[in-house]
């Protein structure tokens, strides 16, 4: 935030161009694979770190993002958001209707995390039965606490992450792929169980 008071159309104009880098991104498997599995499942939270907005152009809903979205636009004084795509104005920071200057809808150093969104987070990780902790450090708080929320609270967590992290230990399963390789293999054998555990039940 003191970067952006200082100098906000410097600000402005990096971030202008990480969102011109970020619309020639495409989703990846994972984000593909999530988002059908999400429609595949009664409860499914979707919690990530990224800013990026890709599990959304992959088709995933309601998805719950600790850091905001680098594609959302904030007004500073009344709290109004709209989408990026209606600010791309050269020369300077956008305002608002109502005479405020727009920011980029992301967490900064030193803000606070989305107390909603964060709770929705906690409450999910304290309630379900299978936690994927993907692609993370495992370092940062609060997110690094939602796979130990999970396990202690008896869930089964699998890490998915090329390198080992602080909470590799813990997991009850770590998997050194990418996620992309990873996370479409996982989800495969979850529906082959999911079918067989539904096929028993109907035969009992």
């Amino acid at each position: 935030m003191a970067g952006f008071m200082a100098n906000p159309e410097l600000v402005w104009e990096w971030y202008n161009y990480r969102r011109s880098v970020l619309s020639e991104a495409k989703p990846n498997p994972a984000h593909v694979t999530l988002a059908e599995w999400q429609r595949m499942c009664a409860e499914f939270a979707l919690i990530t770190q990224n800013v990026d907005g890709l599990h959304q152009t992959a088709g995933a809903n309601d998805v719950l993002e600790l850091h905001g979205n680098i594609r959302v636009n904030r007004c500073m004084m009344c709290g109004l958001e709209t989408v990026d795509d209606l600010l791309h104005i050269p020369g300077g920071v956008p305002h608002c209707s109502c005479g405020g200057s727009y920011r980029p809808g992301v967490v900064w150093f030193g803000e606070m995390l989305p107390e909603a969104t964060l709770a929705r987070a906690f409450q999910a990780a304290e309630s379900c039965d299978l936690f994927l902790t993907i692609g993370t450090s495992a370092a940062v708080y609060p997110a690094a606490s939602l796979p130990e929320i999970a396990i202690e609270s008896g869930a089964e967590v699998i890490e998915i992450n090329p390198e080992a992290t602080p909470f590799t230990a813990r997991a009850t399963h770590s998997v050194r792929e990418s996620a992309g390789t990873a996370v479409p293999v996982i989800y495969q054998e979850w529906k082959r169980l999911n079918v067989t555990e539904s096929l028993a039940h109907e035969l009992d």
